[in-house]
């Protein structure tokens, strides 16, 4: 079973790196499809959107109408600041891409438990930029709980 809620938000980033435009402060109308596969439960339910919403609204919230910026990006850090401007920091520069794996990641720390709780195996996120780009990116729930214990064990061994 597939369920899949979309996001929209107005927003404004840079890649301060790139040479054929998009190092240049630009907007875009970004919409974004978050999709969760597993089984429906008994009630034939996977997961009630509601819940979705209620995890990703406060982040799409923070980014709408704000200019999204990387934390490498010191130039624009500085220009939101003096301005006042709404914003958001992200631990990297703000592709397409990089937004697909930021917003899986948040959705897995925020409700990882609700996640598992509903049996949901896999997070779909697909970040439209402009009418004909987008970026694309799926993880398996088992994958990333795998990783976690992982790093976690690492974390506790001793030097």
């Amino acid at each position: 079973m597939k369920v899949a809620k979309r996001f929209r938000w107005e927003g404004a980033h840079r890649l301060p790196w790139h040479t054929d435009g998009c190092q240049n402060l630009h907007g875009h109308s970004y919409q974004m499809w978050v999709e969760l596969s597993g089984p429906a439960g008994n009630n034939g339910m996977l997961i009630d959107f509601k819940e979705i919403k209620k995890v990703l609204e406060p982040l799409v919230q923070a980014w709408d109408h704000g200019v999204l910026v990387a934390e490498t990006d010191v130039a624009l850090q500085q220009a939101v600041a003096l301005l006042q401007s709404k914003h958001y920091i992200l631990p990297y520069d703000t592709t397409s891409e990089n937004i697909c794996l930021y917003v899986i990641h948040y959705l897995i720390n925020e409700a990882l438990d609700v996640l598992v709780q509903h049996e949901v195996e896999t997070i779909y996120v697909k970040l439209q930029e402009t009418e004909t780009c987008y970026a694309e990116h799926e993880v398996s729930i088992a994958e990333l709980q795998a990783e976690r214990e992982q790093k976690h064990m690492a974390e506790q061994m001793p030097l």
